[in-house]
């Protein structure tokens, strides 16, 4: 069976990464983000609660997630967008760009890539994975003190050579924000 620890996995897996984030810069989004990432983002984050998220988001989310049920489940785009922690996501997009995501990348690959998920899945050669957040959220915790670091380290090298007064701005964001996640992370210990 193939599992996400195997060989031919972690291999197809990136190589499939890679092309979906070139369908992605094709389309106008960023080159770190995923097709199914940013279908995700804009049906769960993007619009406010009072806007109504552009139907073509929604059938891509219908689309995308249908074809990777085998192996994802139900949620695939949304999961996706938890999984592209921090990265930036296009907001400038235009019909264009959408009209060529939907009918040169998403539908045809879709087709193909489902086709095989649900012949692979009925064969028993490919089964879901199981969704581990605890998991996913330390490594994305670690992955933040990763970049504290390495910002650390820039300033100490090379100094400060930007408008401190907006960077304060952002730490305080940045440190609300951190203040949030100890509380959830203890209320969900408690």
């Amino acid at each position: 069976m193939i599992t996400k620890n195997s060989k031919i996995w972690k291999y197809f897996s990136r190589l499939f990464l890679s092309i979906d984030q070139l369908g992605n810069v094709i389309a106008g989004g960023d080159a770190d983000n995923t097709i199914s990432a940013r279908v995700g983002y804009y049906n769960h984050h993007y619009f406010s609660e009072n806007e109504k998220v552009p139907w073509y988001w929604s059938v891509f989310e219908k689309i995308i997630n249908t074809t990777f049920y085998p192996v994802d489940g139900p949620n695939h785009c949304h999961e996706a967008y938890h999984h592209d922690p921090g990265e930036i996501f296009d907001n400038r997009l235009t019909n264009v760009l959408v009209a060529i995501a939907a009918t040169i990348i998403i539908i045809p690959s879709c087709i193909i890539i489902a086709f095989v998920l649900y012949l692979l899945s009925a064969l028993r050669i490919v089964k879901r994975k199981t969704i581990e957040r605890d998991k996913n959220l330390e490594k994305r915790l670690s992955s933040c003190s990763l970049v504290l670091i390495s910002t650390y380290q820039e300033i100490n090298e090379h100094g400060l050579d930007f408008d401190l007064e907006e960077s304060k701005k952002q730490l305080k964001l940045l440190l609300e924000k951190t203040d949030k996640i100890k509380q959830a992370i203890n209320s969900n210990k408690n």
